[in-house]
């Protein structure tokens, strides 16, 4: 009954989250964990592949910061599965598919990676490294899920990806690795990503302080902070305004504490 109700994929799910040598109690509120997992791959492979502008080369600052965190994740799942710490590997990476892509960088630039109608270079250059950067991390994504969840992950790579790799079969498509990211610039920002995000957050946060929905417009706010922090969030933000509905922003410094305050 229980894979009549959450899937043979939620079932690995469950039993993949278990490290190697560890006492497991079965415990089906984790397969309902996985279920949901499963829901969100498939509408984020939906809204990912939806994306209608022509893919350019990666080159935006929040994109190439994107995909350097993403870079770091493979490098970590591979030294997982090499060490049979495949629980680990789940773990980092479903923490990451919430934390860093369908929660974040898809909400952060889906405005973006919409704007391609309007025929001027720039926008369409920024909209299709948008794109490119999601589609990317899509398909890496689901190569480290494979092995966990394989009918989830060969399902959505059939709808694009299986055509366009040649590989009919995500279990036939090579481990993710450096060859996927060859070529794509390193961001200018060790820290674009982390600000952007804690932009995001903080932004969010006001919005359910006020008790008003996460799609509210906002007509201004004042984003405040260290110097340095607003000066790193600078080439990010037009991409954290745009996707949290802010019109117009200020800034405002300020000091960071004083050591042991």
């Amino acid at each position: 009954p229980l894979l009549d109700q959450y899937t043979a994929d939620a079932g690995r799910y469950w039993a993949a989250s278990a490290r190697l040598g560890a006492d497991t109690a079965f415990d089906e509120k984790v397969w309902k964990i996985g279920k949901r997992l499963l829901t969100k791959i498939f509408n984020a492979g939906k809204f990912v592949l939806a994306q209608e502008a022509e893919r350019h080369p990666v080159r935006e600052e929040l994109d190439r910061a994107f995909v350097a965190k993403l870079a770091a994740l493979v490098e970590d799942c591979t030294r997982d599965f090499e060490n049979y710490d495949y629980a680990r590997s789940l773990q980092q990476t479903e923490s990451f598919f919430w934390s860093h892509f369908t929660d974040t960088y898809l909400e952060l630039v889906k405005v973006r990676a919409r704007r391609f109608a309007d025929g001027e270079a720039d926008t369409a250059e920024a909209s299709g490294s948008a794109v490119a950067s999601l589609r990317l991390g899509l398909s890496v994504l689901l190569r480290l899920l494979a092995p966990v969840l394989p009918y989830i992950t060969e399902e959505v790579w059939s709808w694009a990806f299986a055509e366009e790799t040649g590989h009919t079969s995500i279990h036939g498509a090579p481990w993710p690795g450096p060859a996927d990211f060859e070529g794509i610039a390193a961001p200018d920002g060790e820290r674009s990503f982390a600000l952007a995000l804690a932009a995001h957050a903080a932004i969010n946060k006001a919005k359910a302080d006020g008790e008003v929905s996460m799609g509210r417009d906002v007509t201004s706010l004042t984003l405040v902070g260290p110097a340095e922090d607003l000066t790193s969030l600078a080439p990010v933000l037009d991409d954290v305004l745009a996707g949290t509905r802010v019109a117009s922003h200020d800034t405002a410094e300020e000091a960071l504490p004083d050591a042991g305050t």
